[in-house]
């Protein structure tokens, strides 16, 4: 009864931020192979605070293009679509949640965790041939929005259970079951579906922890969990309290991977792929 009725606080914060309708409207566009570089600048174009960030990102030197990107169409071909898709939602994300922060939370350091585990993500998804990787991008991005959701409206708490952690107290999960009777897990599920994104990210969201448990896509909540997983051994935006470092067996065999696969190469080359992908896509957000 208490979980519920935490539950029931969580999507009934009035100042909980809406997912930003053009990240929505874009990725949607995307998604539909008959949009044009027209329809997402004129969609884009709207709002000139996205429209400035967008042609920062394609003007950096990642991108290496010999001339200044000085229109929004141009730059959308340079980035490409699934690239855009990502840039946008990242940076709406971040901006809606651009809050306080203090010597317990590094805002910094959870974005550059969150934008870690989903191109990570991205990167295992398409090794494996999974069959919608910018949805991977998505679910990593979002699998620790819980988070956010108790550092901002449950502060007190969030305090009490960091500090636990960092004397040795207890894990943070622990802490989190032990002080709110629920999880960031369970935190970032109910927002998602305040937010009433599809149930198989929902799930991903929820399950990271325990993606035995998701019925929609397993696969996608193994993913996120395996990943989150890896930047923590890796050494790649991983959280200071919110530490991964065991994998469940469960995970791999519901995405097909052996763990004797898991080799010293496998880290080595998945962390500095990963660090190269991270330094480009936080480049200007």
């Amino acid at each position: 009864m208490e979980n519920e009725l935490l539950r029931e606080k969580v999507q009934n914060i009035i100042q909980l931020p809406a997912l930003p309708t053009i990240a929505l409207e874009v990725a949607s566009l995307i998604d539909n192979p008959k949009t044009s570089v027209a329809k997402l600048t004129n969609v884009i174009s709207t709002d000139q605070v996205l429209t400035a960030k967008v042609l920062k990102i394609a003007n950096s030197p990642f991108y290496g293009f010999q001339r200044k990107i000085s229109t929004l169409d141009f730059a959308i071909m340079v980035l490409g679509f699934d690239s855009l898709k990502e840039i946008l939602l990242s940076i709406s994300l971040i901006n809606a949640f651009r809050k306080r922060q203090d010597k317990r939370f590094d805002s910094r350091e959870f974005w550059k965790h969150s934008l870690a585990t989903g191109i990570g993500a991205r990167t295992i998804a398409r090794q494996l041939g999974y069959r919608i990787s910018g949805e991977s991008f998505v679910a990593g991005l979002l699998h620790d929005i819980g988070i956010l959701v108790t550092y901002q409206y449950f502060h007190d708490d969030f305090i009490r259970i960091v500090d636990a952690v960092r004397e040795g107290k207890s894990t943070f999960q622990d802490m989190e079951k032990a002080v709110l009777l629920a999880t960031h897990a369970e935190i970032g599920g109910w927002l998602a579906e305040r937010w009433n994104l599809p149930d198989q990210l929902t799930e991903a969201i929820r399950f990271h922890h325990r993606p035995e448990l998701a019925e929609k896509n397993p696969q996608l909540a193994a993913l996120v969990h395996f990943v989150d997983f890896l930047c923590h051994k890796v050494g790649v935006g991983a959280l200071s309290y919110e530490t991964s470092k065991e994998y469940d067996p469960n995970a791999l065999k519901l995405l097909g991977v052996p763990e004797d696969e898991l080799t010293q190469a496998f880290y080595d080359s998945f962390g500095s792929k990963l660090r190269e992908d991270l330094d480009r896509t936080f480049v200007g957000i």
